[in-house]
């Protein structure tokens, strides 16, 4: 359902007449008149630590009883924000972290997962737009990024590129990370510069150990070659996103720490907040969600499951911040943390989590339907393994908000505050400060500058650069009373609305499906209200309509309109139309889970064309998926395999009854199906059968977070049965996939 200009005008105060001072936004501020130069005789480096998925209460810092000692002595000896906002969504901020423009604006304003043709959310960042990488190279920095990208076209994602919205195509001189949101930790599906990497995960492998790892091999790699120049290192953990990943002696810590329940939580939580000075005095804790029940009307089931989910995500945490401090001290011990401008923040709040008790696979829950509680009460030490995928209860997601209310991808504050941390001790910050200016992500990259002071280039590829659209707020770091420049900052995920102005705010939640003119607006004074708890709306109808006109007004400047229910269309116009003939070879670069043959909806015949020496033959013909579902073909010890993994408790197996001679063979599968998610599996060798089976049920080619590989499986386990990479060892020529789509 499109919402167009006109008819978006019916609903709201089009001529409504606005003050002076909520008009205009202010111009970009690069040159910040209240920063006072630091004389700084060598520009200082710079660490944009991203979270993910971390809610503004959710570091000891502010508020919580989680272990964050690294981000904590971070926060004491340089400067908090506790008014700092981002989009309510990952990649949106990431685009506005990266280029200091609103996200809309530089064609981000949703993931890459629910793109479309519509200059204002294509997925990807638009070319004019200079990102901070590309600011920083000419004045001679070097460019790192580590971790979660998001901001590339799903078609982008394979061996072949085209590489043009990769981290080397932005201005970065170096990439180790990945493509996508929800990444198993255990299990990454990883790229090294335009390259699939391979990491080796056999001693304790965990994703954000991974990063900071390469990431101080990059600085090193700096430091050695050209130690006189300064660097830029974007690391984006993809902690704390699920799947809940960590190692057992990080959740153990935190056994029996949540019995007590999210309502306890938050009130402790919020009780230190104020003692912090995070929250100003006069805060009220917002009241429960109402999809979040009192933590004594639970079952004692309910409480034991969704008090483990918190359990898991404590660890987690922690285990994040243990690697965090690794950088730091790599910094220290190289004598360049004193000059590094490093920065933490959180790409939005906190995800609304599972059902109350929580998950242990989200995907099951998406694509397959959800779990009996009695089994993941049977799998609940699973939690936080590389045998789950899972995410927290929404209660605790609040709690993670605290004092506020809503989630992710929401724009009330619950999805759009986070924690801002920035050190810097040779540029005397002020120690242990808590500003209170409202300041916005878009801002981070004028501030930058600021603080470098560097200008941005005034050419790029061959035009002048989309102009920034953030105002810096270096101006508060000396003036920590000063009065708020910024006057005024748009919001829009998913449909939801929000306009923030002069202290004022209307806000405006959208239910998938429903014409957008009929969704409510509520009216707060942010600049009193911190948690949104009194909605003004009756009281002030014609401020609200000013706030909606002035929406308006900014959505039709940033390429917001016309809108779309974005949610009822994902992958939509991602998955490639499917193909009646795929071929794969041995060692090649995967092939993105979305581009996979489609199984699922159509009868399919795999065939593997091999050559065998002798009757032993072992390794994977094909494989496609990750650690909680997907399907192998495969030899082990001369007899053939084939796995399907519907879930961890339901998988389908067949295995011929002989060993394949020595000799020349055409390996199938046929796969027909029996109902809307239902098939017989029948293996043949050359022609004749071997081992024939139902597959009661299966899931769409885009649920598994992963390629499909051939001849090897180096990414996650599967089917369980061997040690990985599992390399064919005898000739593999090829693998045909037939799809029958008539």
């Amino acid at each position: 359902m499109s919402i167009t200009r006109r008819r978006f005008l019916k609903g709201t105060a089009a001529g409504a007449a606005l003050p002076a001072a909520l008009a205009e936004t202010s111009p970009a501020a690069i040159v910040d008149p209240g920063w006072r130069s630091r004389g700084i005789k060598r520009p200082p480096n710079i660490i944009l630590a991203v979270l993910d998925d971390v809610g503004f209460s959710d570091l000891g810092c502010y508020g919580a009883e989680h272990r964050t000692p690294c981000m904590d002595e971070l926060a004491s000896q340089g400067t908090r924000f506790n008014n700092f906002h981002v989009t309510a969504l990952c990649a949106p901020t990431r685009a506005c972290l990266l280029t200091g423009r609103n996200a809309h604006a530089v064609g981000v304003g949703n993931i890459a997962e629910w793109g479309r043709d519509h200059p204002g959310y294509r997925g990807w960042i638009r070319q004019d737009a200079m990102t901070l990488a590309e600011m920083l190279r000419p004045a001679g920095y070097s460019t790192f990024a580590t971790g979660k990208w998001h901001l590339s076209s799903l078609a982008d994602q394979n061996g072949t590129g085209p590489f043009d919205h990769w981290p080397l195509g932005r201005g970065f001189d170096r990439w180790y990370g990945f493509h996508g949101n929800a990444m198993d930790h255990w299990h990454p599906e990883m790229f090294e510069d335009n390259s699939p990497a391979y990491p080796d995960k056999s001693d304790d492998y965990h994703l954000s150990a991974d990063l900071v790892a390469r990431s101080r091999q990059y600085l090193a790699d700096h430091l050695a070659a050209t130690p006189d120049n300064p660097f830029f290192l974007y690391l984006a953990f993809g902690a704390m996103h699920f799947p809940l990943h960590a190692p057992a002696v990080d959740i153990e810590r935190y056994r029996g720490r949540y019995d007590q329940g999210w309502d306890a939580l938050r009130q402790a939580r919020f009780e230190r907040q104020l003692a912090l000075g995070i929250v100003p005095e006069g805060t009220r804790l917002a009241p429960r969600n109402p999809d979040v029940p009192a933590w004594g009307d639970l079952t004692d089931a309910q409480r034991r499951l969704a008090a483990r989910g918190q359990e898991v995500y404590a660890g987690f945490l922690e285990h994040t911040d243990r690697q965090l401090r690794l950088l730091v001290d790599f910094l220290k011990a190289e004598g360049q943390f004193d000059n590094t401008i490093l920065m933490v923040l959180s790409d939005n709040g906190a995800a609304a989590g599972g059902p109350i008790e929580g998950r242990l696979d989200v995907r099951r829950h998406a694509y397959l339907g959800e779990a009996p509680i009695e089994e993941f009460l049977d799998d609940i030490d699973l939690f936080g393994t590389d045998a789950s995928y899972g995410s927290y209860s929404r209660g605790w997601s609040q709690a993670s908000n605290t004092p506020l209310k809503w989630y992710k991808s929401d724009t009330y504050e619950g999805g759009i505050r986070s924690p801002l941390i920035v050190s810097w001790p040779e540029g005397q910050l002020p120690q242990g400060q808590i500003n209170p200016q409202y300041h916005h992500v878009i801002d981070i990259v004028p501030t930058l500058l600021n603080m470098i002071e560097k200008p941005l280039p005034e050419s790029f590829r061959g035009g002048a650069p989309l102009p920034i659209q953030g105002v810096s707020f270096a101006y508060s770091f000396d003036t920590p009373t000063a009065e708020t420049r910024k006057k005024v900052q748009y919001f829009e995920t998913l449909g939801d609305r929000a306009i923030w102005a002069d202290g004022w705010k209307a806000v405006a939640r959208h239910k998938p499906g429903e014409p957008f003119e009929n969704d409510r607006w509520e009216l707060y004074h942010a600049a009193e209200d911190f948690a949104e708890t009194r909605n003004l709306a009756a009281e002030q109808p014609q401020r609200l309509k000013e706030l909606i006109a002035l929406w308006r007004s900014e959505a039709e400047r940033y390429d917001v309109l016309p809108m779309d229910d974005d949610t009822l269309t994902l992958y939509q116009n991602a998955v490639p139309a499917p193909r009646a003939t795929y071929v794969f070879y041995p060692g090649m670069t995967r092939l993105d889970r979305l581009s996979a043959p489609d199984i699922y909806r159509f009868d399919s015949t795999t065939t593997a064309h091999v050559e065998l020496a002798d009757d032993r033959a072992s390794g994977v013909l094909l494989a496609a998926g990750d650690s909680s579902c997907g399907f192998e073909l495969y030899m082990q010890f001369g007899y053939l395999h084939f796995v399907y993994v519907y879930t961890r408790n339901e998988i389908y197996r067949l295995r011929s009854d002989q060993r394949i001679p020595a000799g020349q063979h055409l390996i199938a599968l046929a796969i027909s199906k029996t109902g809307d998610s239902s098939s017989t599996a029948r293996m043949t060798v050359d022609r004749e059968p071997v081992a024939e089976g139902s597959l009661d049920r299966m899931w769409p080619i885009y649920a598994p977070n992963s390629g499909i590989r051939c001849g090897e499986n180096r990414h996650a386990p599967i089917s369980r049965a061997y040690r990985q990479p599992f390399v064919f060892d005898h000739k593999l020529h090829r693998i045909i996939v037939d799809v029958a789509m008539g």
